[in-house]
C-alpha cells in the first residue's frame, strides 16, 4: 500500500525548488515558506495546489497569525517574512498562470522602525538623485568613505546605502564619546566597540533583532576589509556579539550570559590553541563554549566547580538542547559543537582540572552525512563550458580555469601571478599554493590551461586600477575581499548555466566534481588523484570522488554476463584420423587431450565423490604420459 503524502506536499516542493533557484542567500526565503506552510497546514489541511490560495482568507490569515505570535514578532522580523514570501510568489506566477496575483499587497507591510536622527541620511533633492552628506568623523569619514565607494561596483544601492547607515552610526558616537581616537590602530573592542553596542541597545523603541544584527554584519565586514591595508586590531567584533547568534529564550535579557566562574577556565586553553589553529577555528571554540556556558548558566545555576560536571545531567542536557534547536541544528554542527567541547575537556583535564572521564562518549556523536559527488553530466558540462568560452572575460575564464585543473575556488582565487612553472621541455604545471589543507602542489597542465592563463592575465590589464592595488600578487584581481570575489564567480556561474540551458543550478565546487570523476573514468589510479587534488589522506579521495550510477550499472551488468561465460567449457577439435598416426607424439596429444576433457568435465560436477574419482584417473593417465615418455628415451 502506498504510504499518503504528507499535507501540502505539492507546494512545498514547488517552493523549494523555487528557493534552490534563487542567486541571493536562501535562508530568509525558507523560514518565510517554512512558517507559512505550518500555518496552512494547521488552519487550511484541505489546501493541496497553489491555484487554490487566496489573499482572503489565507494570506490575511497569514498576517494575523504573524501579528499573534508570543512572543511578539518585530516589524522588521514580519516585513522580512513578507518580502521572502512576495518574491516566490513573484517568481511562481511567470511559470504558473494559474497562481492569483495579488496576494501580498503593499498595505500588508508593517511600518520599518524610525532611525535616530544621526543615522539618518540628507533626503533627496531630485527624483532621480539625493545629495550624500559626507560621513561625520573629519578622519576616519573618508577613509570608510573611499572603501564604500569600491564596493559601489558590486552591490546593491540599497547595499550600499546599509553600509553607510552602520558607519554613520559608529562613527557619530565615536566622535561624541571618544574624541580623542586620531588613528584606526588606536581602536580598541573595549572600550570602543563595546560602547557603540551598547547604544545599539539602548534606543527606544528599541532596534529589533534583525536591525542590530545588519548593522554588526556591515561594521564588521568593513573592518575585515580595511584591516588588509590598515593596522587594525584584530576580533573587533566577535560572533557572540549577534543578537540571532545567542539562544532563543536568552535573546531579550541584558544579564552577562558567560558563566563567571568557568569563562576564565575555558579561555585558557583556547588562548594556548590559538597559536596552532587558524583564527575562523578558534573562533567556532569560542561559539562552542559560549553556547555551553549559557546553556549551564540557565539550566543549572547551582553549578560552581567543574568537578561537579556530570555526563547526566549536564552533558546529556546539553546534547537534548542541541536537538532541540529551532532552527534546527544539522548533524555536522552537532558534531562540532561535541568535538570542539570534548577537544577542551580533554585540554583541561591534562591540565590538572578534576574532571570526571567520559563526559563526551563516541556514540553521542552525531553520523555526519554522506553525500554522493555531484559531478555535472556530460551535456550539461559540455553547455557550460561552451557558454563561458563565449563570455570570455575574466570570471568566466577563472570558472574554465577551475573546471580544466580541479582546484578548490578558494583557490583559484589566491593563485599568484606566476602560477606557472616550466618542469621541462613541454611540461608544465600550475603552482597551487597553501590552501584549505595548508599543502601546496603542481597540477600538470596542457597547452588549453596555459591559454587560458594567458588571456586572464591580458584580461587583467584592463581591470580599474583601484582593483589592481587591491590585488597585488594576485592574478585575478578583485574590487574588495575574497569572500565578495567568491561571491561575484558563484554569481556569474549561476547566470552562465541558466544560459547555457543546464539542467539544474550549479556551484562553483561541482566543477572540482566534475573533473575528479572525469579523472576516474580516464584511468587515474586513486592515488594519483589524491596529489591531483590535494588529498592528504587517501579515504577522502575516495569520499570525495565515487563513480557514477551509470558507470556502477554498466559495470555490474558486465560482471553479470563475464559470470555466466565463467564455466563455459572450450571447443576442442580432436582430429578424426588420429587412427592413422600411431606414433608416440600422437598417442601423448591424444593423452593430453583426454586430461584436459576430464578436468573440464570434472569442474561441473557438483557430486564430490565423483570429482575424487576423476582426480584419481586423471592422476593414472599422468602416469601413463609418463611411461610413454620413458618407453621413447633411448637407454643408455
Amino acid at each position: 500500500m502506498t504510504p499518503s503524502r504528507p499535507p501540502h506536499h505539492e507546494i512545498a516542493a514547488i517552493l523549494e525548488a523555487r528557493i534552490q533557484a534563487l542567486t541571493t542567500l536562501h535562508r530568509y526565503f525558507r523560514a518565510a515558506a517554512h512558517r507559512f506552510l505550518s500555518y496552512l497546514q494547521t488552519d487550511f489541511p484541505q489546501l493541496r495546489q497553489l491555484s487554490e490560495l487566496r489573499r482572503d482568507p489565507h494570506l490575511l490569515g497569514w498576517l494575523r497569525c504573524l501579528s499573534q505570535e508570543d512572543p511578539p514578532l518585530s516589524n522588521s522580523t514580519r516585513r522580512i517574512y513578507l518580502v521572502g514570501l512576495r518574491r516566490l510568489f513573484r517568481d511562481l506566477a511567470t511559470q504558473n498562470p494559474s497562481l492569483q496575483p495579488g496576494l501580498i499587497l503593499p498595505e500588508d507591510f508593517p511600518p520599518p522602525p524610525p532611525l535616530p536622527r544621526e543615522l539618518r541620511l540628507t533626503p533627496r533633492t531630485d527624483h532621480h538623485h539625493h545629495q550624500r552628506s559626507p560621513l561625520p568623523h573629519p578622519i576616519f569619514g573618508e577613509i570608510f568613505d573611499a572603501h564604500i565607494q569600491t564596493l559601489t561596483t558590486t552591490l546593491r544601492p540599497s547595499t550600499i546605502n546599509g553600509y553607510r547607515v552602520a558607519v554613520r552610526g559608529f562613527l557619530s558616537g565615536l566622535q561624541r564619546d571618544f574624541p580623542q581616537v586620531h588613528q584606526l590602530s588606536e581602536l580598541r573592542r573595549d572600550p570602543h566597540l563595546l560602547g557603540w553596542l551598547g547604544r545599539l541597545c539602548a534606543p527606544d523603541p528599541a532596534w529589533s533583532i534583525g536591525t542590530r544584527e545588519k548593522y554588526l554584519y556591515n561594521l564588521r565586514r568593513l573592518l575585515h576589509d580595511l584591516a588588509v591595508g590598515h593596522p587594525l586590531q584584530y576580533a573587533l567584533i566577535l560572533p557572540q556579539d549577534f543578537p540571532r547568534w545567542l539562544p532563543p529564550q536568552l535573546r531579550h535579557t541584558s544579564k552577562r550570559l558567560l558563566h563567571p566562574l568557568f569563562t576564565e577556565i575555558f579561555d585558557a586553553p583556547i588562548q594556548t590553541l590559538a597559536t596552532t589553529l587558524r583564527p575562523g577555528t578558534i573562533q567556532n571554540y569560542r561559539c562552542t563554549v559560549h553556547h555551553f556556558l549559557a546553556y549551564l548558566q540557565t539550566d543549572f545555576p547551582q553549578l560552581r566547580q567543574l568537578s561537579e560536571l556530570r555526563r547526566d545531567p549536564h552533558l546529556c542536557g546539553w546534547f537534548r538542547r542541541l536537538c532541540e534547536q529551532d532552527p534546527p541544528l544539522s548533524n555536522t554542527t552537532r558534531q562540532h559543537y561535541l568535538l570542539n567541547l570534548r577537544r577542551l575537556l580533554d585540554e583541561l583535564a591534562y591540565a590538572g582540572h578534576p574532571l570526571q572521564p567520559g563526559l563526551i562518549l563516541a556514540e553521542d556523536l552525531p553520523p555526519r552525512p554522506r553525500y554522493l559527488p555531484r559531478a555535472l553530466c556530460p551535456e550539461d558540462d559540455r553547455q557550460l563550458q561552451q557558454e563561458l568560452r563565449h563570455i570570455d572575460d575574466l570570471s568566466s575564464n577563472a570558472l574554465l580555469l577551475t573546471r580544466a585543473t580541479g582546484i578548490r575556488i578558494g583557490e583559484c582565487i589566491h593563485l599568484p601571478l606566476d602560477c606557472l612553472r616550466s618542469l621541462g621541455q613541454d611540461q608544465w604545471a600550475m603552482h597551487v599554493p597553501l590552501g584549505k589543507l595548508y599543502t601546496e602542489r603542481l597540477v600538470p597542465v596542457d597547452g588549453d590551461v596555459r591559454q587560458m592563463v594567458s588571456r586572464i592575465l591580458a584580461l587583467r590589464t584592463e581591470a580599474p586600477a583601484a582593483h589592481l592595488v587591491k590585488s597585488a600578487g594576485f592574478l585575478l584581481p578583485r574590487s574588495a575581499g575574497s569572500k565578495a570575489l567568491y561571491e561575484h564567480l558563484n554569481l556569474v556561474l549561476h547566470r552562465a548555466a541558466e544560459r547555457a540551458g543546464c539542467s539544474h543550478p550549479i556551484t562553483c565546487h561541482q566543477l572540482r566534481h566534475t573533473y575528479a570523476t572525469e579523472m576516474i573514468r580516464l584511468g587515474v589510479s586513486l592515488p594519483a588523484l589524491m596529489q591531483l587534488l590535494g588529498h592528504k589522506d587517501i579515504r577522502m579521495t575516495m569520499r570525495y570522488v565515487q563513480v557514477t550510477q551509470g558507470d556502477l550499472q554498466r559495470e555490474f551488468h558486465l560482471a553479470q554476463q563475464n559470470a555466466r561465460q565463467h564455466h563455459q567449457i572450450p571447443q576442442l577439435s580432436v582430429s578424426s584420423s588420429w587412427s592413422a598416426k600411431l606414433d608416440l607424439p600422437g598417442i601423448r596429444r591424444l593423452l593430453a587431450a583426454t586430461r584436459h576433457l576430464l578436468e573440464m568435465y570434472r569442474r561441473q560436477l557438483q557430486d564430490e565423490k565423483a570429482g575424487r574419482k576423476l582426480q584419481r584417473l586423471d592422476k593414472r593417465l599422468l602416469k601413463v604420459a609418463f611411461e610413454l615418455d620413458r618407453f621413447g628415451t633411448p637407454q643408455k
